[in-house]
This record gives structure tokens, C-alpha cells and sequence, in this order.
């Protein structure tokens, strides 16, 4: 090889060193120092839209204990809370409205039961659970004296069993298991 050949080879190495030099630099430090600075203002703009939220949630907090308190008052109004004494006279006056209301329409109470109440925010619950026996007419009958009664009971679930076979000429007689909340204010 000439020498003229070697120093242009040379020449035109220094060059592309010196060209790629900056290309490197700029891989290796630039773009991972702006990725980082486009991830950290992402993660800024997705707390603000949070904390913007947060902020609206704080504002509606009065708003919505005056309504709690509104529907609080309007649910003693209509009779909707049991003002008795004790958990075990409600449940007595319950049981006692749906024997009346079954016993009505025909149908037998198999058993009632007094599970145990639990709290529900400044509420008791009284829970009352039966099984009854009886004709698509005795579970009507009940379930509208469960909607009809004030102070108010609510059904917390509710199986219905019809037999396999049963005869034509008669209404088949329906297995109802249903378990019955009435809701009063804690005893002191």
C-alpha cells in the first residue's frame, strides 16, 4: 500500500471517529436523560389528573353527609327504622307479622330462626330467616306483607323449591327459604 493510501485511510477513519463520536454520546447519554424527563412528566400529569379528582371528591363530602342526613330523617319518616327496645322484640313482632301473613294464604312456617344481627354504619340489623311451605299464592301473600310493613323489612335472600311432580289437579306446594332484615338504631 502507498503511503498516500494509508494516510487517507487514516484521515477518513479520524473522521468517521469523530463523526460517530457525537452519535454515540448521543445514544448513550441524551436520549435516556429525555426518555427519563418524558416518564417523570407522564407520572406528573397522571397525578394531577388524580389529585384533580381527589380534590373534586373532598368538595362533594358535605354535600353528600347533608343528604345522608336528609335521607336519614326522610327513612324515620316513612317508618322505615324499628323503634323498639331490644333486637329480640323485633324479631317477636317480625315473626309474628309473617306466621299471620303465611297462615293467611294457607301456607305453613316450618321454622323461623333468630340469626345474629351485625352493624351497619350507625344502624343494627335484626335478621329473622324462615321456611315455609305453601302455594304461589302463600309466597305472594308473604312478600307483600314484607313490602307493606312499617317499619320496614327487606328480603336479604330468598331460595323458592317446587317438586318434581306433583299432582294436576292441585297447586304444587312451593318450598320457600327467605331470610328477612328489619334495620333499628344501636341500644344504648
Amino acid at each position: 500500500m502507498s503511503p498516500s493510501l494509508i494516510r487517507l485511510l487514516r484521515r477518513c477513519a479520524a473522521v468517521a471517529i469523530l463523526l460517530l463520536l457525537p452519535l454515540v454520546a448521543w445514544i448513550a447519554v441524551a436520549q435516556p436523560l429525555i426518555g427519563m424527563v418524558s416518564d417523570r412528566q407522564a407520572q406528573i400529569d397522571t397525578l394531577s389528573d388524580r389529585l384533580a379528582r381527589l380534590q373534586a371528591a373532598i368538595r362533594r363530602i358535605p354535600r353528600l353527609k347533608e343528604s345522608e342526613a336528609a335521607n336519614k330523617q326522610r327513612l324515620e319518616a316513612m317508618g322505615g327504622i324499628w323503634t323498639d327496645t331490644s333486637e329480640a322484640a323485633i324479631a317477636a313482632i317480625m315473626q309474628d307479622r309473617l306466621r299471620q301473613a303465611v297462615s293467611s294464604s294457607k301456607g305453613v312456617v316450618k321454622s323461623a330462626s333468630h340469626l345474629r344481627g351485625a352493624s351497619e354504619k350507625d344502624l343494627e340489623t335484626v335478621r329473622i330467616r324462615f321456611t315455609i311451605e305453601g302455594t304461589l299464592a302463600t309466597v305472594q301473600q308473604t312478600l307483600t306483607a314484607i313490602d307493606d310493613a312499617r317499619p320496614a323489612m327487606f328480603v336479604d335472600s330468598m331460595t323458592i323449591s317446587a317438586p318434581a311432580a306433583f299432582p294436576p289437579d292441585r297447586a304444587p306446594l312451593l318450598g320457600l327459604d327467605i331470610e328477612i332484615v328489619g334495620y333499628m338504631r344501636p341500644q344504648q
